[in-house]
């Protein structure tokens, strides 16, 4: 008779386990993710990031993305990649309706409100936590639910980055074979260097020879040191950008560059402001704004005009 009610106990208990765990995988199954309204990636012109107190607002004019109000360029992938993730966002499963944001860096103190703009109309509204264990999702939250859910890869850090991060740093930008004159003035002396007339000679077969460089008056040049010069600064990137300062605040430049081509390229180096940096500051053709160049990145350009020579070829005036 004892047994036979110690049976009936555990059944009693199993059945109430099995209709407990089957519930409990109804509630985590049976849901509605969110419905987001359709954007293409090239109809949203406005995107604006809040992290705390701070926020930073990206505009699209002109078809370049740029920082608003102060009109910094916008690094085109990292832009693109943004405009990527919020049009084809993905919601793949609920994690939570605990409201425990902290959990997943979707509290106040961490958590990326992402908005974005189709026109006047508002596209997205969201907010970016942290990466899901996996690395494969992000948490975030839509806005008007109060639950998390997982969105489809791991992209939390692309709205997490500072306005250093989001600007453009490419200062000069051209195709290296369009370039016809390099002008290189230091220290009050200019040298101007020039493709040396193109030999009456048929040449060999193969690729194409590298383009041989004189000087102005016709002394063979080291064509080598001019590509490498031209090489280095047909994609130019700044170290840093100089904030609070105008390119006019900038004169008196120790070393200065000017490429001709189908367009004008300059750059304008000027000595380090003292104290403990060594860095450059800088002006350029392809930048609205000064910036600078690490003690090291400088030097990769500011060569002395003999460099440009081979040793016997050297000026003797």
């Amino acid at each position: 008779m004892k047994m036979k009610k110690e049976i009936l106990i555990l059944g009693v208990v199993i059945a109430a386990l099995a209709v407990y765990l089957y519930q409990r995988s109804a509630d985590r199954t049976h849901y509605t993710l969110p419905a987001l309204a359709v954007v293409a990636a090239a109809d949203i012109d406005k995107i604006q990031m809040t992290r705390g107190v701070e926020t930073v607002v990206l505009v699209r004019q002109d078809g370049r993305w740029r920082i608003d109000p102060a009109g910094y360029p916008v690094d085109r992938r990292l832009a693109q990649e943004m405009l990527d993730t919020l049009s084809g966002l993905t919601l793949t499963a609920l994690v939570s309706e605990s409201k425990n944001y902290a959990l997943y860096e979707l509290d106040d103190d961490h958590k990326a409100n992402v908005k974005a703009w189709q026109g006047d109309q508002l596209k997205r509204d969201i907010d970016v936590g942290k990466a899901a264990p996996s690395f494969r999702h992000t948490f975030v939250r839509i806005a008007g639910d109060e639950r998390v859910f997982h969105g489809q890869d791991n992209f939390s850090f692309r709205f997490r980055t500072r306005i250093e991060d989001l600007r453009d740093k490419t200062v000069l930008a051209f195709s290296r074979p369009d370039i016809q004159e390099v002008r290189i003035t230091k220290g009050g002396a200019t040298l101007t260097l020039v493709p040396a007339p193109a030999s009456t000679e048929t040449p060999p077969a193969g690729p194409a020879a590298a383009t041989a460089w004189q000087s102005s008056d016709g002394r063979p040049a080291n064509s080598a040191a001019v590509e490498a010069l031209i090489g280095e600064l047909s994609s130019l990137q700044a170290d840093a950008f100089i904030d609070g300062r105008d390119k006019a605040d900038f004169t008196q430049s120790v070393y200065s560059i000017a490429l001709k081509g189908s367009q004008a390229h300059s750059l304008e180096l000027f000595a380090p402001a003292g104290g403990d940096s060594q860095n450059h500051p800088a002006v350029s053709s392809g930048s609205d704004f000064p910036f600078s160049l690490s003690e090291d990145h400088a030097q990769r350009i500011m060569k002395d005009p003999d460099a440009f020579f081979q040793k016997e070829e050297k000026k003797n005036s």
